[in-house]
């Protein structure tokens, strides 16, 4: 006991240095897949540094450290009732025109490995992030393991000047207990040396403009800038910050299962059940349909058959999906944790803790409840090598929200422009469009919320624009906000938060950020300026889509 004392002191007493970097002028805060395509775009046409933090040591988001390898598409066709005008979304999307080259690239380099049944696309998560990411971001500047923990701005409160970081490295005899994402969270945001890691303090000055690429829109918290989350719309498109902001989209800790040849024993589980109990389900499905919903390695020819040596992700809405507590704390709790400088995130740890639980009593319940050629042959795949960590769980939880900007002039980009009749064939064209998108309206609702009655009516989702000005703030001059960060009703988010539409976000954002740097900008709206926006959305045609071609007509035609 003694000799743990001493230990334990000595490495509380070392203290973090503190590095100064000055020439990162375009930063990207957050390694999520909209991130990831920002740094892609950026890091081609800008000549000064781009640079990243990723609070893992995986970037990509969803297609990574969230363990979602599976992207999803739209699927949907929608129907005028009074003229029987049928459009097919899904097919539209799937237009090879209407979609990011470099993520069409990027998805082909493994292909289908899975042949699943929740995507035309389904892979190994490492093998996406080591094959096909780490190969494009080879000569980018990413700083890895790295987490924000203050913001300065300048005597105008408008721009952001200093961002302060702790990048931690792990250290080579640190305790071989198994840490979850709930217990070793506090440690990330930590200045001071601990038995794990040690600790770099980093200062990112002479920053022209960032980009808020995070998956927790700690930017937003941090430079005080107004943001909603949740149910805080009273009505879709009321930026008051009345209503719910402890309630909105259930969240997952996705895991890898295997299916072996003869059947094999697994230790039992270690962790108790979550507070209040879990109530896990097939719902309408089978045990096999399940199974290869987001199956990622498979010797079966299609979605029909399960194989031996099946590798298949766990995503399962009656499963996995944590429902009973809201992952991000209140705005006043968050501001709290901010102004007391005790910033974690602004994150609910007993949510994570419970989300780990669930997870875990899932895949044990799964196995139990397999037919019985199936029993006891799926093992839980707790490997550094498979999904990156020691207990099997992706590193990040997968969420489906975030904390939202509200744009300059009070903009939220609003339901209305991304849905309408079938014949309309198309959303709202906005003058300052930069990307297209499309996806159904999807909610993953918490068992404890009441949601607006609105919520629960049915929209017809068109094939839909993304505005330049979603990727504003109407406090902070200097940041582009894009995925599910962006000024977006929590409607509107629920449609625009999947893998590609995503990426194609971050690829224009890319753009946005280079454009402002090279041409000396103050405000990222300056780029709303004619003269500015015309080559913003010329260049950004070079990336990725601006336009939607619809039965081999394009919409606008520019």
């Amino acid at each position: 006991m003694f000799v743990f004392i001493i230990f334990f002191i000595t490495i509380n007493s070392i203290h973090s240095s503190i590095r100064t970097i000055d020439d990162c002028q375009l930063l990207i805060i957050g390694g999520t897949t909209s991130a990831l395509g920002a740094l892609l775009s950026a890091s081609k046409i800008l000549n000064t540094p781009t640079c990243l933090l990723e609070p893992t040591d995986w970037i990509g988001g969803q297609l990574t450290a969230e363990l979602l390898s599976a992207p999803d598409f739209a699927y949907h066709i929608i129907k005028d009732k009074d003229t029987n005008f049928t459009l097919n979304v899904g097919s539209i999307d799937r237009q090879l025109n209407n979609q990011n080259p470099l993520f069409v690239k990027m998805l082909n380099i493994l292909g289908n490995t899975g042949h699943c049944w929740v995507s035309p696309k389904c892979s190994i998560p490492e093998l996406f992030h080591s094959q096909v990411i780490l190969p494009l971001v080879n000569n980018t500047r990413i700083f890895y393991n790295t987490v924000i923990k203050h913001i300065t701005k300048d005597s105008s409160n408008r721009r952001i000047i200093q961002i302060d970081a702790i990048q931690r490295s792990k250290r080579q005899t640190s305790s071989e207990h198994c840490r979850f994402l709930s217990e070793e969270l506090p440690d990330w945001y930590s200045k001071e040396d601990s038995l794990w890691f040690t600790k770099n303090e980093l200062s990112f000055r002479n920053i022209s403009f960032v980009i808020e690429g995070s998956s927790w829109g700690e930017v937003l918290v941090l430079s005080n800038a107004s943001y909603i989350q949740g149910l805080m719309e009273e009505f879709d498109g009321d930026t008051s910050g009345i209503g719910n902001s402890t309630c909105g989209q259930s969240f997952t800790f996705d895991f890898l299962e295997q299916l072996r040849e003869t059947p094999v024993d697994e230790l039992p589980n270690p962790l108790p059940e979550p507070t209040g109990g879990a109530n896990y389900s097939f719902e309408h499905l089978t045990w096999e349909r399940i199974w290869t919903y987001r199956r990622v390695n498979t010797s079966a020819p299609n979605s029909d058959i399960v194989a031996v040596n099946d590798l298949t992700i766990q995503n399962w809405s009656e499963g996995n999906d944590y429902r009973k507590e809201y992952f991000f704390l209140s705005p006043s709790d968050t501001q709290h944790q901010r102004d007391t400088n005790q910033w974690q995130g602004g994150v609910n740890l007993d949510a994570i803790e419970n989300a780990e639980r669930l997870a875990y009593g899932y895949h044990y319940w799964y196995r139990k409840n397999a037919p019985t050629q199936w029993t006891n042959r799926t093992v839980l795949i707790r490997s550094i090598s498979a999904a990156g960590t020691c207990h099997g769980l992706a590193k990040m939880p997968y969420l489906r929200e975030s904390r939202r900007s509200i744009g300059f002039e009070n903009f939220l980009m609003n339901i209305t422009t991304i849905s309408g009749y079938a014949r309309n064939l198309h959303g709202y064209i906005f003058d300052d469009r930069l990307c297209i998108g499309a996806y159904n309206v999807d909610i993953h609702s918490m068992v404890q919320c009441t949601y607006p009655s609105y919520m629960h009516e049915s929209y017809s989702i068109l094939p839909y624009y993304i505005p330049l000005r979603a990727m504003t703030n109407r406090d902070i001059d200097n940041l582009i906000v894009i995925g599910k960060t962006m000024a977006q009703t929590f409607l509107v988010n629920s449609a625009t938060r999947l893998h590609p539409v995503e990426f194609s976000i971050g690829q224009a954002a890319g753009v946005v950020g280079t454009y402002a740097v090279q041409n000396n900008l103050q405000n990222i709206t300056e780029i709303l300026r004619e003269e500015h926006l015309k080559r913003v959305q010329s260049i950004v045609k070079e990336f990725t889509p601006t336009s939607w071609t619809i039965n081999g007509t394009r919409y606008p035609d520019d």
